[in-house]
């Protein structure tokens, strides 16, 4: 991803690579879901309810790394999916 524009300046700015993984996130969970609905107990419609509550769980800690769509979003960004590396990516 590329820096994100100010809209009222026109300056730019980083986006955070928390930002960065929740977008990736969302579209890897929603891809996922779509692909593989028999490995979800919920369908589409509820993506973005399980998506909050598991961006809260990234965000503490106590998330599966080993889900497609985080094993999507790791490769993605080009880092390991273990906990330390994404806890090290989304500190940066």
């Amino acid at each position: 991803m590329q820096a994100a524009k100010y809209f009222k300046t026109g300056g730019y700015m980083e986006v955070s690579n928390l930002v960065k993984f929740e977008t990736l996130y969302r579209q890897q969970l929603e891809q996922a879901v779509q692909q593989y609905p028999q490995e979800y107990v919920y369908g589409l419609d509820k993506v973005p309810e399980v998506f909050i509550r598991m961006m809260d769980a990234i965000r503490r800690g106590s998330f599966n790394k080993d889900s497609r769509a985080i094993k999507a979003v790791c490769k993605i960004l080009g880092i390991k999916h273990t906990y330390t590396a994404i806890k090290d990516y989304l500190s940066q």
